[in-house]
């Protein structure tokens, strides 16, 4: 009996010291605290069928700021952004967009590449595809301007003299003659060698010379090119300053409809994609004031006030006679021209990795922009 009484209090005892010492052991941890939407919203439905990547889920109504930096050649097509900016649709969303201004567009791709960019806009390239060939990790996610009859944007420019003269009627009569072009294995380069070999030109009839868009005018100035491929607002300069006269249209080069340029996401944002998707639909709201602007000349003065502070066109005058880059607003890009320019670089043996066209885009972001403000 006093053995099992003994037993009784040990085990008691140990009952007790456990409990008291548990508290110790074992301190309660603290909880994580993640931040709520300061209001719930239902998932936003995903058009079928769609990509493992289609965002679902709205940002939050107070999103995290961040800062991102935009490489441009203050060019016309980026005028969306540059709305976006001064109108506060980035601000909205929590960011701040610097523009980081460079004098050609190869000049975007390595900055991209190693982060000190986060968003560029560029042609469809050779250089381009090499890129996300070595694996620089970007992707096109939206088509940024489009180039077709009353928005062209993109055009071969022939030296004024020239063209008074009737010395050069055709592009045979180039023959023996430069022209140039911002960099080969661009856009500009396949313009200008297909207008060649239509006209019945072989590569060693014409001297192709690379020369940035900036350099061209005085180029013209100085006879030293016969012609040359541009893009606004370097076009209505060299017009402007008596040098050269638009000459053929880039969109003849594809049936009447060209994809002059696209956006492209660095690494940035395709790891945080809630920021990614919150940049698109800030630029898509610069989009569709930029198309009210130029069609039914709503918030025209405001629109053209913000290009004048922002690009090298500084006669507001000049947006009256300037034919301006077309901007979708559902942002669908033109993908016959895509396809076509991919498949040049291809078939000129420009490009040849494996990467395509299609391994590089990612147009989930700007679906997200038009589920969130709507299509039009």
């Amino acid at each position: 009996m006093l053995k099992g009484t003994i037993h009784f209090i040990l085990a008691a005892t140990v009952i007790i010291v456990l409990a008291a010492c548990a508290p110790g052991a074992l301190p309660t941890p603290t909880p994580t605290i993640v931040p709520a939407p300061a209001a719930t919203k239902a998932p936003e439905p995903t058009k079928p069928p769609a990509p493992a990547s289609t965002p679902t889920t709205a940002p939050s109504a107070t999103p995290k700021p961040a800062t991102l930096k935009f490489g441009s050649i203050s060019a016309i097509t980026d005028a969306a952004v540059y709305i976006a900016v001064e109108k506060g649709y980035f601000k909205e969303q929590g960011i701040t967009t610097e523009v980081n201004n460079f004098r050609s567009v190869p000049e975007l791709i390595a900055p991209l590449g190693t982060g000190q960019l986060d968003i560029i806009v560029t042609s469809m390239s050779a250089p381009l595809m090499a890129a996300a060939d070595r694996g620089v990790d970007f992707k096109v996610v939206v088509g940024h301007g489009l180039s077709f009859p009353k928005w062209e944007y993109l055009w071969v420019l022939l030296r004024k003299d020239l063209a008074e003269s009737s010395k050069v009627k055709s592009p045979a009569d180039l023959k023996g003659m430069k022209v140039a072009i911002p960099s080969q294995g661009s856009l500009g380069d396949m313009v200008v060698q297909t207008m060649m070999e239509q006209a019945g030109l072989k590569p060693a009839d014409v001297e192709v010379v690379v020369l940035a868009f900036a350099d061209q005018a005085a180029a013209f100035a100085n006879k030293a090119i016969a012609a040359g491929w541009l893009v606004e607002p370097f076009v209505i300069r060299s017009e402007q300053e008596g040098f050269a006269t638009k000459w053929i249209p880039t969109s003849q080069s594809f049936g009447g409809k060209a994809q002059g340029g696209y956006l492209l996401y660095g690494s940035s944002l395709l790891k945080d994609r809630e920021l990614g998707q919150r940049w698109m639909t800030a630029y898509l709201k610069g989009v569709r004031d930029y198309l009210k602007a130029f069609t039914t000349k709503e918030g025209r003065d405001e629109i053209v006030n913000i290009l004048v502070k922002n690009t090298s066109v500084k006669d507001p005058k000049l947006y009256d006679v300037m034919e301006m880059p077309y901007l979708e607003p559902n942002l669908v890009l033109d993908k016959k021209s895509t396809d076509i320019q991919y498949k040049w670089f291809v078939d000129k043996g420009l490009y040849t990795g494996k990467k395509t066209f299609d391994d590089v885009l990612d147009l989930s972001f700007a679906d997200y922009a038009v589920q969130r403000l709507g299509k039009q």
